[in-house]
């Protein structure tokens, strides 16, 4: 009898396991529900005048940017290669470095890739965070210290005049 009962509730419990999925741990920095994959097919080129950062994954299944500090002239655009699998969403905390009509934040589609253009007349040496979180619904993303604590941060730097 005692057996009948022991084995569902163990049986119950590696269900439950299973059921949870990998979970990240804190050091991580990611709010990623498992490994993320490489696309299978060639990643779209990055546009021209500009900043690439790459979206890549790492060989332990984490997000990876080829670069978290981000320079950039202003009037050039910074565009976002997702190599990945995985929609993600890119915030900058101070949108009105960004030309009018740009998004923020910017939805980049898994295997795609999307672009910021900054404004022409900014000053150079301006400096603010970048963040980023995994999810096509950028709505449900806010900068880090609104609550997402789980992100990618990096710092968006303007290096010197555009074109007006």
């Amino acid at each position: 009898m005692r057996s009948r009962v022991l084995f569902p509730l163990c049986l119950t419990g590696l269900l439950l396991a299973c059921a949870s999925g990998p979970r990240s741990s804190p050091e991580t920095g990611l709010s990623d529900s498992g490994p993320v994959q490489p696309c299978t097919s060639g990643a779209p080129a990055g546009s021209e005048g500009g900043t690439v950062v790459d979206i890549t994954a790492s060989s332990d299944g984490k997000v990876h940017f080829s670069s978290k500090t981000v320079q950039v002239r202003a009037g050039q655009a910074v565009t976002f290669v997702s190599q990945v699998q995985q929609d993600r969403c890119i915030g900058v905390s101070n949108s009105a470095l960004l030309k009018d009509g740009s998004q923020n934040p910017l939805p980049v589609p898994a295997c795609q890739s999307a672009s910021w253009t900054l404004r022409g007349g900014d000053e150079p040496g301006t400096n603010t965070q970048w963040w980023s979180c995994p999810t096509s619904d950028c709505s449900k993303c806010t900068q880090p210290q609104q609550g997402i604590t789980e992100t990618i941060n990096g710092t968006l730097e303007v290096t010197g005049r555009g074109e007006d």
